[in-house]
């Protein structure tokens, strides 16, 4: 049975996190990568992350999981970060020998992202299947892109329909509070699927996160996992 996730990406400031964490947002992701405009420094993350937690203590509800995203990220950038996450999120040339070795250094849990255009991209993600923790199937960025992730882009959700593997995914790409719902009874059926992504659907400038977005977002995906019977 599909799991009730939902995961914000490209958080840039505590108000926005803490307003997405209000609303119940499973993760928070804190983009690594100097060329999005979603870039955040490792030690603003860190402050956000704490405040956060703090925040959430005070008011009693259950903080979110904190997600660093990556692009052929080095040791020094991974350690720095790795104390206030509880996942690193891959989105680079990280092959299945890497995402071993994070693991076994870090001792945190890997989401490999994997761009998709059709079933045969899905088909490819066995590789990584074999050693993350988790999966996250986005579109594929168009040629001459600067970031792998992040672009409003939607795919054909039909592809996935290969995907056969036990580790878990979550869906990105494209989805804003209006598709999320058709999103999310789609994939259903498929045992492996646990959630939904969202950063650019959720803005009104690159890297300017909208709370009444987020709101609308994650209701309209706890919309859908109501009527799958998850609360």
């Amino acid at each position: 049975m599909v799991s009730k996730l939902v995961k914000i990406c490209g958080v840039k400031t505590v108000e926005t996190a803490l307003a997405a964490a209000r609303m119940g947002a499973d993760m928070i992701g804190f983009v690594f990568y100097t060329k999005s405009p979603r870039y955040l420094a490792p030690e603003i993350a860190g402050d956000i992350a704490l405040e956060v937690r703090e925040v959430s203590y005070a008011e009693d509800f259950t903080p979110p999981r904190f997600v660093g995203l990556y692009v052929d990220a080095g040791e020094k950038l991974l350690a720095e970060t790795a104390p206030f996450l509880s996942l690193f999120q891959f989105h680079g040339h990280e092959d299945a020998e890497r995402i071993k070795s994070v693991q076994d250094e870090f001792g945190i849990d890997i989401i490999r992202a994997v761009g998709v255009t059709d079933a045969a991209d899905v088909e490819r993600a066995a590789e990584f299947a074999e050693v993350a923790d988790m999966l996250l199937f986005d579109a594929k960025p168009p040629k001459g892109a600067d970031r792998n992730g992040g672009n409003g882009l939607a795919f054909d959700w039909g592809a996935l329909e290969s995907y056969g593997h036990a580790t878990p995914f979550l869906l990105a790409g494209g989805l804003t509070s209006q598709n999320v719902k058709e999103a999310i009874l789609t994939l259903a059926k498929m045992p492996a699927f646990i959630g939904v992504d969202v950063s650019s659907g959720i803005e009104i400038d690159p890297g300017v996160k909208d709370p009444a977005g987020i709101e609308a977002f994650i209701t309209s995906a706890r919309n859908a996992y109501q009527e799958l019977g998850l609360k």
